[in-house]
């Protein structure tokens, strides 16, 4: 039965080992230490009597509680990202009382014996196992473990004080156990790890099992005794590892089979709002809140009263009843994705408020001949709300225009698709206020923003290109087409990057309408920067507090009513006596790079001069971007508005 056990436990361990992929870096690296634990033992003791003529004739036994310690070494071995074989070798004691219940079969009598003896266990164990990290959002260096844990006795003392005479257990067999549990892997310094972990040993054998048979002086049987003891134990304890190879990874960008493709340049943008070489990625826990504007149009197809595909999400009304704005993601494309949901829900939270929905067209002759048109495209605003959730109908006012009183260029095509949208306002600025969305801690990665440029030299037409970013195994943003690879614009959101000091990989992949394929593969180092960490090596603690909030209208840079006074009621309060605030201008890509930048760098000293009218004595620093870094998705219409922003920064030490 044991070499069955052990069998099967050493199949089901080297399993991963075959069926998975060495193509991805570990979450952590090799490591080894020290653990130690605290565990609370649950003894079972079962005697039985028997006698020739009458078969079972007595019984005593009890389960019983006890304490004990344990402490050894570990060591952690990756054979993919987010699985290891681990191993752990060590010594556990523990000792108890035992009392006993003895129930006489033939006179249905129970006699009790308490504290009349003590079981004091010492053994040595080694416990193979395996470490699962299935890197669950927010939880990614959660783990669990299972494992067999096999024991031997070292110290195996019995004292009976009835007669009062102390001895070894004869004969106590190997112990066999099931190791089940989970933990957690904090990084506290560059190459050290401390996992607080819980786990239950369930027993697979019984560490005592004998049978007594008694004689009289002529040798017959008179009686057998069978004697039988195990334990399960739940442990708590810590593990403190160390990593055996610290290598500081260097960005490397090789090129393809041939040196036809690869990456020009990888920039990261900098404090200043500069592009400089991407040499590393430094991710910090912090307090961390923004506020996501929320662009007040719907935008439609082309002479169509559906909204235009990827721009906004329709739901049921099912879903509707479930929606709420706190549980939407940090980022501003997908929370926009959601604007009749959002309105819906403010409605229908804030009784008294209005909703005036304006329906336009783009302006040129397919729409304008199209009379119905604008109507419609306000109706189906309106028939979404209602239907959906549950708003009477008399507090949505719907009108009509045939072109925007505030339009997009109508020289390019992506200015035209603006202006084909249903306009949404409000009475109550609650309706359409910007999303606040926090957390006291939240993973935050500098630099924000990193462009991927890359090129291919081939003589083939391109048929498929594709760039990939990843952290371990997880996929973080991917882009491809066909022609000319185009520079990738990489927006890091909180928590995208994982808690550990991972490098995130990319690659660029081409294919020619020959089959010919390239690729090229580069990395970039990453530090992560715990609260532990801060408190270990007395680094300053930040609360970072981000509005997107000022959305301007296509080549423009004044400051509406509106955003002058989400500036006072929201950016101003939060700004403190020690506070420094970085404002940073954007555009969006249609137009010229230079009079972008200047456009960009207008829009920041506007907000400047505002926020400067009621704050004179807190440092503020201005930096144009413009279109050299797109935030959002400048092929939709919404992320092309989103892009006509300034965002604001208000960084708070602790």
């Amino acid at each position: 039965m044991r070499r069955q056990i052990i069998a099967l436990f050493m199949f089901l361990l080297l399993l991963p080992v075959f069926g998975t992929s060495q193509n991805h870096k570990p979450i952590f690296p090799f490591n080894i230490g020290i653990w130690g634990t605290y565990s609370g033992t649950f003894t079972s003791v079962d005697l039985k009597w028997y006698t020739p003529t009458e078969g079972l004739v007595g019984s005593a036994g009890d389960n019983f509680f006890s304490s004990g310690i344990g402490f050894g070494g570990i060591l952690n071995y990756p054979i993919t990202e987010n699985l290891f074989i681990t191993g752990r070798i060590g010594f556990n004691h523990y000792s108890t009382d035992l009392n006993f219940f003895f129930f006489n079969y033939s006179t249905g009598t129970v006699t009790v014996y308490e504290n009349v003896s003590n079981l004091s266990l010492s053994y040595l164990e080694i416990t193979p196992g395996i470490v699962f990290y299935p890197k669950f959002p927010n939880l990614n260096n959660l783990y669990f473990l299972g494992g067999l844990e096999i024991g031997s006795y070292i110290n195996k003392e019995f004292q009976n004080t009835l007669t009062n005479t102390t001895s070894d257990l004869p004969d106590a067999k190997t112990r066999f156990a099931l190791a089940l549990g989970a933990g957690y892997t904090f990084q506290i310094a560059d190459n050290i790890y401390l996992s607080p972990e819980v786990s239950f040993r369930l027993p697979l054998t019984k560490f005592y099992d004998q049978d007594y048979i008694s004689t009289d002086i002529q040798g017959n049987q008179i009686s057998t005794q069978n004697e039988q003891m195990s334990f399960s134990q739940l442990r708590i304890g810590l593990n403190l590892t160390f990593s055996l190879s610290p290598k500081k990874e260097t960005p490397v960008v090789p090129v393809g089979p041939s040196g036809n493709v690869g990456f020009k340049q990888v920039l990261a943008l900098d404090n200043s709002g500069n592009f400089v070489p991407a040499t590393s990625i430094k991710v910090q826990d912090t307090r961390y809140q923004e506020y996501f504007p929320l662009v007040p149009y719907i935008f439609f197809e082309q002479n169509s009263s559906k909204p235009a595909e990827n721009t906004q999400i329709i739901g049921s009304k099912a879903e509707a009843g479930a929606f709420e704005p706190q549980n939407l993601p940090l980022d501003a494309l997908e929370i926009n994705k959601r604007t009749l949901d959002i309105v819906g829900w403010r409605l229908k939270n804030i009784p008294n408020a209005d909703l005036t929905v304006i329906g336009t067209t783009d302006g040129t002759n397919i729409e304008k001949n199209n009379k119905q048109l604008p109507a419609e495209r306000a109706n189906f605003v309106k028939k979404y709300l209602v239907e959906n959730w549950g708003i009477n109908e008399q507090r949505i006012n719907t009108r009509t225009v045939q072109f925007p009183s505030k339009p997009s260029t109508s020289n390019v095509p992506e200015g035209v698709a603006e202006n084909r949208r249903a306009e949404l306002s409000s009475s109550n600025p609650e309706i359409l206020a910007p999303i606040l969305i926090e957390s006291e801690n939240q993973r935050i990665a500098e630099p924000g923003l990193i462009q991927f440029i890359p090129y291919a030299d081939v003589q083939d037409s391109i048929s498929f290109w594709e760039i990939d970013i990843y952290q371990g195994g997880n996929l973080l943003k991917r882009q491809n087409g066909s022609g000319q690879p185009q520079t990738l614009h990489w927006t890091i959101k909180p928590n995208e990057l994982a808690a550990n000091n991972i490098p995130v990989d990319y690659t660029l992949i081409v294919e020619t309408i020959n089959g010919k394929k390239y690729t090229a593969k580069g990395s970039i180092p990453t530090e992560y920067i715990s609260q532990v960490k801060k408190r270990t090596e007395e680094q300053p603690d930040l609360s970072i507090t981000k509005f997107s909030l000022v959305l301007f209208d296509f080549d423009k840079a004044d400051v509406s009513s509106t955003d002058r006074e989400v500036i006072n009621r929201l950016v101003i309060p939060n700004i403190k006596f020690n506070s420094t605030v970085k404002i940073y201008g954007y555009t969006d890509k249609i137009g010229d790079d230079e009079y972008n930048l200047k456009l960009a760098t207008r829009r920041a000293e506007a907000v400047k001069n505002i926020i400067q009218q009621k704050r004179k004595d807190v440092k503020i620093e201005t930096y144009g971007v413009g279109e050299r870094a797109l935030l959002f998705d400048n092929d939709l219409p919404t992320g092309r508005h989103l892009s006509r922003t300034v965002q604001i920064l208000i960084v708070t030490p602790k």
